[in-house]
């Protein structure tokens, strides 16, 4: 395998696992009673994306 072949491998392996990552642990702004106005209830309450990218990192 080329060295751009398993640079490309990598980054489709990653990146699946960031999307799998990404649902856990998520607090929505109607569970954590914090609703910033114009934005719907059901949106993330908190800023845990570089912990998300780290664990899908390791």
């Amino acid at each position: 395998m080329s060295i751009t072949g398993a640079i490309v491998l990598y980054s489709i392996t990653w990146f699946m696992t960031l999307f799998c990552v990404l649902p856990y642990r998520t607090v929505s702004q109607d569970e954590a009673k914090d609703i910033v106005p114009g934005t719907p209830p059901g949106a993330p309450a908190g800023d845990v994306m570089k912990r998300k990218v780290w664990v899908t990192t390791l």
